[in-house]
C-alpha cells in the first residue's frame, strides 16, 4: 500500500477503496482526450486491470489535449492503444493493460463486454451514436458506466447504473445536431477536469459509495460548476431502463461515409483495400496503416478497410470521393 499511501489516507476512500480498485477491471472506451486522461489517472491510482478500446492512430492534432502521446508516436503512426499501453506500463507495471484495436459497433460491443467482463465502463467517445449504444449494451448486461463529454470549454459527467435514470431518460432521443470540437473547438483544461470527474465517479462506485446520482456540468472558461439531482428525470416508460428495448443494438450501424470531428470523414471499404494498389502516392506506412496522397487529398488507410480523409468540405464531397475510389478498385 506504500505506493498509494496518499490516496489511502483519504478517509472516504481508504484501504478498503484501494483494495476494491486493485481488484477491479475497468474498460475505457476510447483512447482520445478523455480516455488517455482517465486511463493515466486509473493507472497511477493502481487499478487492477484496464481494458482500453480505440481504432485510431496518434496524429499531430491530438497532442494538445490527449495526454502521454508524443511526436514520435505521430511519426511512427502508432495505433493509440499501442502507444498508450507502452506509456501506462512505464507509469505502473503492476496494472494489467489490455488494448483492443477495433471500431466499436452494434455487432461487436456485446461480445467485447462479455469477453472482458468489466466491473465498470468509462465513456471516452466523441459522439452520441456510440454513447446510446454503450447505454443499451451496459444496461442489457447490468454493467455500470460513466457518461462523459467535453467540447469547447464545457464538460458533463453522469454515472449510470442498472436502475437508471439512463442516458435515454436524460435525453429522450439521440441528438442529431449539436456542438462538436470541429465547430466549437475544445480547450484542454475541460478535458482534464471532465476525465477527472469521470474517474471520481468510477472510484466512488467501486469503493462502495455508489454514484453521486448527479449530472455534473462544468465550464472551465466561464468558471462555472453545476450539479443537478437526476432522480426526478427517471422515465418509468423509458425504452431502455424501463422496457428493456435495445433499438440501437439491433440497428445496422454500418455507414460507408461518416462525418467526424475536424473536417475529417471516414470512408469504409472491405479490408481487402489495404492490399490493393491504389492510385496516389504512399507517403509512409506500417503494418497497421498507410498514409496516402491521392488527387490532392491526404488520407489514412487502416488495415480493417477504414479510410480517414482530411479537409473535405462536406458530406457530398465525401460521398463523391467514396464512389470514385470504390469504382477505381471495383470494390
Amino acid at each position: 500500500m506504500e505506493r498509494y499511501d496518499r490516496q489511502v489516507r483519504f478517509t472516504g476512500f481508504g484501504e478498503s477503496g484501494q483494495e476494491h480498485l486493485s481488484q477491479a477491471a475497468i474498460m475505457v472506451m476510447g483512447a482520445g482526450a478523455l480516455g488517455t486522461h482517465a486511463a493515466e489517472l486509473l493507472t497511477r491510482m493502481g487499478a487492477g486491470k484496464l481494458i482500453v478500446i480505440d481504432m485510431d492512430i496518434v496524429e499531430l492534432t491530438n497532442l494538445h489535449r490527449q495526454t502521454l502521446y508524443t511526436e514520435e508516436d505521430v511519426r511512427l503512426m502508432k495505433p493509440k492503444v499501442e502507444a498508450l499501453k507502452e506509456k501506462l506500463q512505464q507509469i505502473n507495471s503492476e496494472v494489467e493493460i489490455k488494448n483492443i484495436n477495433t471500431e466499436l459497433n452494434s455487432h461487436n460491443i456485446i461480445g467485447i463486454l462479455q469477453e472482458h467482463q468489466p466491473d465498470i465502463v468509462i465513456d471516452a467517445m466523441d459522439h452520441f451514436e456510440i454513447r446510446f449504444l454503450i447505454n443499451e449494451a451496459c444496461h442489457k448486461l447490468g454493467i455500470p458506466w460513466v457518461y462523459g463529454a467535453a467540447v469547447g470549454s464545457k464538460g458533463s459527467v453522469y454515472g449510470i447504473d442498472f436502475n437508471g435514470p439512463c442516458l435515454k431518460c436524460l435525453m429522450g432521443t439521440m441528438p442529431q445536431t449539436g456542438e462538436s470540437c470541429e465547430i466549437n473547438g475544445v480547450l484542454p483544461p475541460v478535458i482534464t477536469q471532465t476525465a477527472g470527474i469521470e474517474v471520481s465517479e468510477a472510484i466512488r462506485f467501486l469503493s462502495g459509495a455508489g454514484f453521486s446520482k448527479k449530472l455534473i456540468t462544468i465550464d472551465t472558461f466561464g468558471m462555472n460548476y453545476k450539479t443537478m439531482n437526476v432522480d426526478a428525470l427517471k422515465d418509468e416508460n423509458c425504452g431502455v431502463c424501463g422496457q428493456h428495448k435495445y433499438d440501437h443494438l439491433e440497428k445496422e450501424t454500418f455507414r460507408p461515409v461518416q462525418s467526424n470531428c475536424g473536417r475529417v470523414f471516414t470512408l469504409r471499404f472491405d479490408d481487402e483495400i489495404f492490399e490493393e494498389e491504389m492510385r496516389g502516392e504512399i507517403i509512409k506506412e506500417n503494418h497497421f496503416v498507410k498514409f496516402i496522397s491521392y488527387n490532392g487529398y491526404e488520407m489514412t488507410l487502416f488495415k480493417d478497410g477504414r479510410m480517414n480523409v482530411y479537409g473535405l468540405d462536406g458530406q457530398e464531397e465525401a460521398e463523391e470521393l467514396y464512389k470514385e475510389i470504390a469504382g477505381s478498385l471495383k470494390l
